[in-house]
């Protein structure tokens, strides 16, 4: 037993035992106020015998109910109903007691009435089974009060987090719900379990208020007829992890998380498993490594067991939290690797140099940069100076100590740009093709091209829940915004493929699946939150969407292809896109003229040539 069960025990063990003592003093008083029948008798002093007489009998009783109930277990718990084992261990936990007090007054010469052993005794049955009884009733009082929810699911995981559950002050379990027709209709632990069609009529009876989806393993085929079945019932639906995702196995009430919105506006997740090892004894650098498609980079990555990873990012926060998560699965998986943890920029390259030159580097993935539209079309300076150049820096220099495989991690807003984001990206997609037509090069660089990422930093997904939470309503810029989405360990997955097949200067574009409207996410959202989306003409409901106009740069619909061809490739959700590109001596030209352009701050001209160079729309 550890220290906090320890603790935890005995925080839980004094007060009963506090309570049980004065319980205990005031049974012995009342014992002998009938017993002499008078109301007045000191708690020292006893009519007609020695002073300290009257004592002894204080503090026998409290010195053998003491172990009798710890033999007993009656302080083990305490339950949450009337609970008739519970009181008939208290009814022969005393009787045993009386016994003993029976037995020692009788054959004792302390001066006490043996009667004694037989009053005390039953008054103190009484006030016991009467303070068990008050403090029942004040748990449930308190079990009124609290958040009234349903799991979907009766085995494993749902009776571990109904134990986790019985101990939270928020929270009360009022149903199970399953699909095994052997369960439904039984009550385990004082619960019913229904089917899921009979939900409706214990909503109301019971004031749920969330459905906690229990089943790790269901998929999302199985969670979008739970989710149209609970549509119209305006109730919060959250779920737990899979349990690849729950690193100790043990669930609880900490492992509830909100409902992935992307089980419902995705397709089902295709993840294609690397049987032969090909990253197995690699040495593997990821800048941005802590970042969403990073870190999942190296969660995936590590997995396959490289000899060596090198880990890049210049936000201290990310990259610890990448640390911590790595070394946990290290541990939990017996996995061995080194990892190598880099706090710096890109643009740094002199750290850069340091780092990498004494590697012989397998593959290298490029996923940092700037990415936030809106913030990026403020901060030109930044952006060009960490998405173009900081990507020339490590592309001359890999392509210097030649290493095999360079992967830029792009985006489609590189596609047609209409923002200074997607002209950089777009930027950066030339300088790998360009280096893929150098002559002496011995590295294979590639570019991978996708859309939006679920969950990642600065994703709408994240900006709905905030608001939700905080501001009672959500913005979207316009009603016909459409947006491709995808999982990010779908995504990654498919990185990781497109990088094996890599022959040098293909740009691979990942099946997206189809458009999403951006309005129609905010409306799933809302719902999920068991809220209703607020209604104009009704003037009813919880959650407002407001229209706000385009911003700038943004498009109302993305695209992954320049010239519109593509061709498939030995993956069914990878293809070779084919754009336009520049050889190397133009990507040197362009990397001067732009250097000269930002040193004479001006914005203007800066746009003019990022229009000309990447095909920039007019309206940026």
């Amino acid at each position: 037993m550890n220290i906090s069960t320890i603790l935890k025990y005995v925080n839980n063990f004094l007060p009963y035992l506090f309570i049980d003592i004065i319980v205990s003093v005031v049974s012995t008083y009342l014992s002998y106020s009938i017993r002499l029948e008078s109301y007045y008798l000191p708690f020292v002093w006893s009519v007609g015998l020695d002073q300290f007489k009257s004592l002894y009998a204080y503090l026998f009783c409290i010195l053998i109910f003491i172990p009798i109930f710890k033999i007993f277990k009656i302080y083990d718990f305490i339950p949450k109903y009337f609970d008739i084992s519970f009181f008939s261990r208290i009814f022969y936990a005393i009787l045993v007691y009386g016994l003993i007090l029976f037995i020692t007054f009788s054959i004792t010469n302390f001066g006490i009435p043996r009667s004694l052993g037989i009053i005390q005794p039953l008054i103190f049955c009484f006030l016991i089974c009467l303070t068990r009884m008050s403090l029942i009733l004040r748990i449930n009082n308190n079990e009124d009060l609290k958040k009234n929810i349903v799991l979907y699911g009766a085995g494993t995981a749902g009776f571990q987090l109904l134990n986790s559950i019985n101990e939270n002050e928020e929270f009360k379990v009022k149903l199970f719900i399953d699909d095994d027709p052997n369960k439904i209709g039984k009550i385990i632990s004082g619960i019913k379990i229904i089917s899921l069609d009979k939900i409706d009529q214990y909503i109301k009876k019971f004031n749920i208020k969330s459905l906690i989806i229990a089943i790790p393993s269901l998929n999302i085929g199985q969670k979008r007829k739970l989710i149209d079945r609970c549509k119209d019932l305006n109730i919060e639906i959250k779920t737990l992890p899979s349990l690849a995702d729950i690193m100790d196995k043990k669930i609880t009430i900490k492992n509830i998380n909100d409902l992935n919105i992307g089980d419902l506006i995705t397709r089902e997740i295709k993840i294609d498993n690397f049987d032969n090892l090909k990253f197995k004894d690699k040495v593997i650098f990821i800048t941005g490594a802590g970042g969403s498609i990073g870190s999942e980079l190296c969660k995936q990555l590590v997995f396959q067991e490289p000899k060596r990873m090198i880990l890049l990012d210049h936000s201290e926060f990310n990259l610890y939290s990448i640390k911590e998560k790595l070394e946990n699965i290290i541990k939990l998986n017996n996995i061995e690797v080194e990892l190598i943890f880099s706090l710096t920029s890109i643009n740094n390259n002199y750290h850069l140099r340091k780092l990498l030159e004494p590697q012989k580097v397998d593959f290298i993935f490029h996923a940092a940069a700037y990415k936030h539209v809106e913030l990026v079309e403020d901060n030109i300076y930044e952006a060009l100076n960490n998405n173009f150049f900081g990507t020339v820096n490590l592309v001359k220099l890999c392509d210097e100590l030649q290493f095999n495989n360079f992967i830029l991690i792009s985006s489609d807003k590189a596609v047609r740009p209409t923002s200074i984001m997607g002209s950089s990206k777009r930027l950066s997609e030339l300088i790998i093709q360009a280096y893929s037509t150098k002559p002496e090069t011995k590295t294979i660089f590639s570019i991978v091209r996708f859309g939006n990422v679920l969950g990642s930093s600065g994703s709408v997904i994240n900006k709905f829940n905030d608001q939700i939470e905080n501001e009672n309503y959500v913005t979207v810029t316009h009603p016909e915004v459409t947006r491709f989405f995808m999982t990010v360990e779908e995504s990654v997955n498919l990185i990781l493929n497109a990088s094996l097949m890599a022959k040098g200067g293909e740009i691979f574009l990942l099946d997206m699946g189809k458009p999403i409207k951006i309005i129609d996410i905010a409306k799933k959202m809302i719902s999920l939150r068991g809220l209703e989306l607020y209604d104009e003409t009704t003037k009813k409901g919880d959650i407002e969407i407001k229209i706000t106009g385009l911003k700038a740069g943004e498009k109302l619909y993305e695209e992954l292809l320049i010239d519109g061809n593509a061709i498939i490739s030995s993956n069914p959700n990878i293809f070779y896109g084919k754009d336009s590109h520049i050889n190397f001596d133009e990507l040197s030209q362009i990397e001067n003229e732009l250097k000269k352009i930002l040193s004479k701050n001006d914005l203007g001209m800066i746009r003019e040539f990022l229009k000309e160079k990447t095909l920039l729309q007019n309206n940026l």
